[in-house]
Protein backbone atom coordinates (compact mmCIF):
# COMPACT_ATOMS: atom_id res chain seq x y z
CA UNK A 1 0.00 0.00 0.00
CA UNK A 2 1.58 3.63 -1.26
CA UNK A 3 2.55 5.73 2.17
CA UNK A 4 1.61 9.02 1.68
CA UNK A 5 3.80 11.78 3.16
CA UNK A 6 2.99 14.10 5.88
CA UNK A 7 3.44 17.53 4.14
CA UNK A 8 4.73 18.86 7.66
CA UNK A 9 4.56 18.38 11.29
CA UNK A 10 2.91 21.12 13.37
CA UNK A 11 5.15 24.09 14.47
CA UNK A 12 7.17 24.43 17.85
CA UNK A 13 5.46 26.27 20.43
CA UNK A 14 8.18 28.86 21.44
CA UNK A 15 6.13 29.90 24.06
CA UNK A 16 2.24 30.07 25.05
CA UNK A 17 2.47 33.59 23.96
CA UNK A 18 3.98 32.92 20.30
CA UNK A 19 2.31 35.06 17.81
CA UNK A 20 3.56 33.37 14.84
CA UNK A 21 1.60 30.18 16.11
CA UNK A 22 -1.41 31.40 16.55
CA UNK A 23 -0.94 33.38 13.04
CA UNK A 24 -0.03 30.19 11.46
CA UNK A 25 -3.29 28.47 13.29
CA UNK A 26 -5.64 31.35 11.82
CA UNK A 27 -4.09 30.74 8.02
CA UNK A 28 -2.37 33.28 8.25
CA UNK A 29 1.16 31.94 6.87
CA UNK A 30 2.94 34.64 5.45
CA UNK A 31 2.18 36.73 8.42
CA UNK A 32 3.99 34.03 10.31
CA UNK A 33 6.69 33.64 8.07
CA UNK A 34 7.58 37.64 8.55
CA UNK A 35 6.92 37.24 12.16
CA UNK A 36 9.49 34.23 12.38
CA UNK A 37 11.95 35.94 10.19
CA UNK A 38 11.92 39.23 12.08
CA UNK A 39 12.87 37.31 15.18
CA UNK A 40 15.87 35.63 13.78
CA UNK A 41 17.55 39.33 13.37
CA UNK A 42 16.42 39.67 17.02
CA UNK A 43 19.02 38.95 19.57
CA UNK A 44 17.27 37.45 22.31
CA UNK A 45 18.63 34.65 24.50
CA UNK A 46 15.55 32.92 25.16
CA UNK A 47 14.92 31.92 21.91
CA UNK A 48 15.81 29.09 20.38
CA UNK A 49 17.68 29.34 16.61
CA UNK A 50 16.91 25.88 15.87
CA UNK A 51 13.46 26.24 16.44
CA UNK A 52 12.99 29.23 14.48
CA UNK A 53 14.72 27.75 11.67
CA UNK A 54 12.31 24.23 11.77
CA UNK A 55 9.33 26.70 12.02
CA UNK A 56 10.68 29.08 8.93
CA UNK A 57 11.79 25.46 7.16
CA UNK A 58 8.23 24.11 7.86
CA UNK A 59 6.54 27.13 6.76
CA UNK A 60 8.07 27.48 3.75
CA UNK A 61 7.27 23.67 2.75
CA UNK A 62 3.83 24.00 3.57
CA UNK A 63 3.52 26.87 1.02
CA UNK A 64 5.51 24.68 -1.46
CA UNK A 65 8.53 26.51 -1.62
CA UNK A 66 10.89 23.62 -1.75
CA UNK A 67 14.06 25.20 -2.45
CA UNK A 68 14.14 27.66 0.31
CA UNK A 69 12.64 25.13 2.73
CA UNK A 70 16.11 23.03 1.86
CA UNK A 71 17.76 25.81 2.43
CA UNK A 72 16.28 26.79 5.67
CA UNK A 73 16.60 22.74 7.08
CA UNK A 74 19.98 22.61 6.11
CA UNK A 75 21.24 25.44 7.81
CA UNK A 76 19.36 24.49 10.84
CA UNK A 77 21.50 21.13 10.27
CA UNK A 78 24.79 22.94 10.04
CA UNK A 79 23.92 25.20 13.18
CA UNK A 80 22.89 22.53 15.49
CA UNK A 81 24.65 19.62 17.09
CA UNK A 82 21.29 18.05 18.09
CA UNK A 83 18.93 17.27 15.39
CA UNK A 84 15.11 16.51 16.16
CA UNK A 85 12.99 14.35 15.35
CA UNK A 86 10.87 17.06 13.75
CA UNK A 87 13.24 18.61 12.06
CA UNK A 88 15.01 15.32 10.78
CA UNK A 89 10.96 14.29 9.33
CA UNK A 90 10.50 17.63 7.71
CA UNK A 91 13.62 17.72 6.24
CA UNK A 92 13.32 14.35 4.65
CA UNK A 93 10.17 15.33 2.75
CA UNK A 94 11.46 18.60 1.50
CA UNK A 95 14.29 16.40 -0.27
CA UNK A 96 11.98 13.80 -1.37
CA UNK A 97 10.03 16.67 -3.20
CA UNK A 98 13.23 18.10 -4.58
CA UNK A 99 13.51 14.05 -5.58
CA UNK A 100 16.81 14.02 -3.44
CA UNK A 101 15.70 10.22 -2.52
CA UNK A 102 19.53 9.10 -1.34
CA UNK A 103 19.62 12.27 1.00
CA UNK A 104 16.23 12.16 2.15
CA UNK A 105 16.68 8.44 3.34
CA UNK A 106 19.71 9.85 5.44
CA UNK A 107 17.69 12.41 6.92
CA UNK A 108 14.49 9.78 8.03
CA UNK A 109 17.05 7.63 9.14
CA UNK A 110 18.09 10.71 11.36
CA UNK A 111 14.32 11.00 12.88
CA UNK A 112 14.15 7.45 13.40
CA UNK A 113 17.60 7.68 15.67
CA UNK A 114 16.08 10.57 17.62
CA UNK A 115 12.85 8.82 17.93
CA UNK A 116 12.64 5.45 17.22
CA UNK A 117 9.11 5.26 18.06
CA UNK A 118 8.34 7.81 15.20
CA UNK A 119 5.80 5.84 12.94
CA UNK A 120 5.30 7.96 10.29
CA UNK A 121 9.07 8.45 10.00
CA UNK A 122 9.34 4.47 9.71
CA UNK A 123 6.93 4.53 7.00
CA UNK A 124 8.51 7.54 4.94
CA UNK A 125 11.89 6.30 5.51
CA UNK A 126 10.91 2.14 3.66
CA UNK A 127 8.92 3.87 1.13
CA UNK A 128 11.88 6.13 0.26
CA UNK A 129 13.77 3.05 0.57
CA UNK A 130 11.86 1.39 -1.81
CA UNK A 131 11.53 4.19 -4.44
CA UNK A 132 15.44 3.81 -4.54
CA UNK A 133 15.10 0.15 -5.35
CA UNK A 134 12.71 0.52 -7.84
CA UNK A 135 14.88 3.53 -9.17
CA UNK A 136 18.18 1.58 -9.65
CA UNK A 137 15.75 -1.42 -11.08
CA UNK A 138 14.34 0.77 -13.75
CA UNK A 139 17.89 2.28 -14.83
CA UNK A 140 19.24 -1.51 -14.27
CA UNK A 141 16.51 -2.26 -17.11
CA UNK A 142 17.27 1.15 -19.41
CA UNK A 143 20.69 0.32 -19.35
CA UNK A 144 20.12 -3.39 -20.32
CA UNK A 145 17.89 -2.15 -22.86
CA UNK A 146 20.51 0.39 -24.12
CA UNK A 147 22.82 -2.13 -24.51
CA UNK A 148 21.27 -4.80 -26.27
CA UNK A 149 19.71 -2.13 -29.00
CA UNK A 150 23.99 -1.41 -29.24
CA UNK A 151 24.71 -5.03 -29.62
CA UNK A 152 21.86 -5.46 -32.49
CA UNK A 153 22.97 -2.13 -34.41
CA UNK A 154 26.63 -3.23 -34.14
CA UNK A 155 25.38 -7.13 -35.66
CA UNK A 156 23.24 -5.13 -38.36
CA UNK A 157 26.24 -2.65 -38.88
CA UNK A 158 28.28 -5.91 -39.29
CA UNK A 159 25.81 -7.80 -41.50
CA UNK A 160 25.92 -4.62 -43.77
CA UNK A 161 29.63 -4.55 -44.08
CA UNK A 162 29.99 -8.23 -44.83
CA UNK A 163 27.02 -7.76 -47.45
CA UNK A 164 29.13 -4.80 -49.49
CA UNK A 165 32.20 -7.03 -48.68
CA UNK A 166 30.47 -9.81 -50.79
CA UNK A 167 29.38 -7.41 -53.32
CA UNK A 168 32.97 -6.18 -54.06
CA UNK A 169 34.53 -9.64 -54.04
CA UNK A 170 31.60 -10.51 -56.68
CA UNK A 171 31.87 -7.22 -58.81
CA UNK A 172 36.10 -8.14 -58.99
CA UNK A 173 35.30 -11.66 -59.98
CA UNK A 174 33.18 -10.20 -62.67
CA UNK A 175 35.45 -7.71 -64.02
CA UNK A 176 38.58 -10.46 -64.04
CA UNK A 177 36.29 -12.78 -66.20
CA UNK A 178 35.58 -9.60 -68.37
CA UNK A 179 39.24 -9.41 -68.72
CA UNK A 180 39.99 -12.78 -69.33
CA UNK A 181 37.20 -13.07 -72.30
CA UNK A 182 38.93 -9.69 -73.89
CA UNK A 183 42.35 -11.32 -73.44
CA UNK A 184 41.19 -14.47 -75.48
CA UNK A 185 39.52 -12.52 -78.14
CA UNK A 186 42.57 -10.23 -78.67
CA UNK A 187 44.50 -13.92 -78.49
CA UNK A 188 42.31 -15.10 -81.13
CA UNK A 189 43.19 -12.77 -83.91
CA UNK A 190 41.79 -9.53 -85.07
CA UNK A 191 38.14 -7.81 -84.21
CA UNK A 192 35.81 -7.39 -87.08
CA UNK A 193 36.41 -3.90 -87.62
CA UNK A 194 39.91 -5.09 -87.98
CA UNK A 195 38.98 -7.81 -90.66
CA UNK A 196 36.96 -5.27 -92.85
CA UNK A 197 38.20 -3.66 -96.03
CA UNK A 198 37.38 -1.30 -98.65
CA UNK A 199 34.94 -2.63 -101.44
CA UNK A 200 38.00 -1.43 -104.16
CA UNK A 201 40.24 -3.67 -101.84
CA UNK A 202 38.23 -6.74 -101.88
CA UNK A 203 37.89 -6.15 -105.61
CA UNK A 204 41.65 -5.94 -106.55
CA UNK A 205 42.04 -9.26 -104.59
CA UNK A 206 39.20 -10.93 -106.09
CA UNK A 207 41.09 -10.30 -109.50
CA UNK A 208 44.02 -11.07 -108.07
CA UNK A 209 42.46 -14.49 -107.03
CA UNK A 210 40.71 -15.21 -110.76
CA UNK A 211 44.10 -14.28 -112.26
CA UNK A 212 45.91 -17.03 -110.33
CA UNK A 213 43.12 -19.65 -110.80
CA UNK A 214 43.13 -18.61 -114.92
CA UNK A 215 46.85 -18.83 -114.84
CA UNK A 216 46.68 -22.55 -113.24
CA UNK A 217 43.88 -23.54 -115.46
CA UNK A 218 45.96 -22.77 -118.27
CA UNK A 219 48.93 -24.26 -116.95
CA UNK A 220 47.04 -27.25 -116.54
CA UNK A 221 45.64 -27.40 -119.56
CA UNK A 222 48.88 -27.35 -121.37
CA UNK A 223 50.12 -30.17 -119.20
CA UNK A 224 47.09 -32.52 -120.19
CA UNK A 225 47.77 -31.69 -123.88
CA UNK A 226 51.14 -32.43 -123.48
CA UNK A 227 50.38 -35.61 -121.81
CA UNK A 228 47.50 -36.73 -124.75
CA UNK A 229 50.12 -35.75 -127.56
CA UNK A 230 52.88 -37.98 -125.94
CA UNK A 231 50.53 -40.92 -125.91
CA UNK A 232 49.52 -41.10 -129.85
CA UNK A 233 53.40 -40.66 -130.56
CA UNK A 234 53.58 -43.99 -128.77
CA UNK A 235 50.93 -45.11 -130.47
CA UNK A 236 52.31 -44.29 -133.58
CA UNK A 237 55.42 -45.50 -133.11
CA UNK A 238 53.89 -48.94 -132.19
CA UNK A 239 52.03 -49.15 -135.33
CA UNK A 240 55.10 -48.17 -137.68
CA UNK A 241 57.20 -50.99 -135.90
CA UNK A 242 54.09 -53.59 -136.44
CA UNK A 243 54.15 -53.40 -140.27
CA UNK A 244 56.19 -56.07 -142.69
CA UNK A 245 59.00 -55.19 -144.60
Amino acid sequence: MKILFVSIISLSVLSSQDMGYKMYENGDIQSALDYYEQLRNTENENISQDELLYNIGTIYSQMDSTSKASSVFEQAYEDSSVYSSDLSYNYGNTLYRSQQLEESLKAFRGALLSNPDDLDARKNYEFVKSEIKKNKSMQKKKDESKKSDKEESDKNKQKEKDRDKKDDSQNDESSNQQDKNDSKNNDEGPTDNQNSKSPDQQNEENREIQSKQTAENILNAIKENEKVNKKRKQANYSNESGKDW
